[in-house]
């Protein structure tokens, strides 16, 4: 039986989920993306830690294991991860801000409008998915059928490497589906959500589309609502190893504490 070699076994030890104590009486919910893990949002949990915040970095279900797993697992099951994680930094903290990148944002964004609780206090969405750039991700639910995994290619597994990010480097087809499942149901889900909210996202972003997420912006909120919006112009999909990395740490922590 011949065991396939995973790429990025030095750095599966930080796939575990992470939590953080903090000084401060607030918790901080991050929330990685799709087919990535929790090493996406380490640099961030460490930053916001040394400011005193309580941090939980959850994993999503079926993450951070094996990309063949993913395929057990649906929307559903990541959205359970994040209401977790959230009733877990409940019982620790007394006010909780989520935060979330690319599939994780708009899964923050799902909680906020489920749960509905006073203690849910503000909002951060990095990159937050919407819609998908590529249109074949609409065609997952043919695709998977002719191919279950897609491999994203040598460049995006280099970068995994080069940045310590364990991602699966193959998209499982059902999981694109699962994913476009969810954004539709994003879509049609009435929210108007009315805590304070701040939103990033890199203007190269070449994964998500940029339309998507201005339609949401001005969809998903109350017109009262405290929302402010940056737009990175050299940061691209991925704005937790992006060039404007430190700058994005410096406003988050300034949303958080206005």
């Amino acid at each position: 039986m011949v065991v396939e070699k995973d790429e990025l076994e030095a750095v599966k030890h930080l796939t575990e989920p992470f939590y953080f104590e903090g000084t401060l009486k607030i918790g901080l919910l991050l929330v990685h993306g799709f087919t990535a893990s929790p090493t996406e949002m380490l640099p961030v949990g460490k930053y916001l830690n040394s400011k005193g915040y309580t941090v939980l970095g959850v994993r999503l279900a079926g993450h951070g294991i094996n990309y063949k797993e993913m395929t057990k697992y649906s929307w559903k099951d990541w959205y359970a991860s994040v209401e977790d994680g959230y009733n877990f930094l409940k019982s620790k903290c007394d006010n909780i801000v989520p935060i979330g990148i690319s599939m994780g944002a708009t899964l923050c964004l799902y909680l906020v409008h489920n749960v509905k609780e006073a203690n849910i206090c503000k909002l951060i969405l990095l990159a937050p998915i919407f819609a998908p750039k590529s249109k074949l991700a609409y065609f997952s639910p043919i695709l998977k059928y002719v191919k279950k995994y897609v491999y994203k290619g040598d460049g995006t597994l280099q970068l995994y490497k080069d940045n310590n990010l364990y991602s699966y480097y193959y998209y499982p087809t059902k999981s694109i589906q699962d994913l476009i499942t969810f954004l539709k149901v994003i879509k049609s889900t009435n929210m108007q959500i009315t805590i304070p909210t701040l939103v990033i996202y890199g203007l190269l972003d070449e994964t998500v589309s940029i339309h998507a997420i201005e339609e949401a912006i001005c969809n998903k909120f109350t017109s009262e609502t405290q929302i402010r919006v940056l737009r990175l112009k050299n940061s691209g999909h991925l704005l937790t190893i992006g060039k404007d990395f430190e700058y994005m740490l410096n406003e988050m922590e300034k949303s958080l504490e206005s």
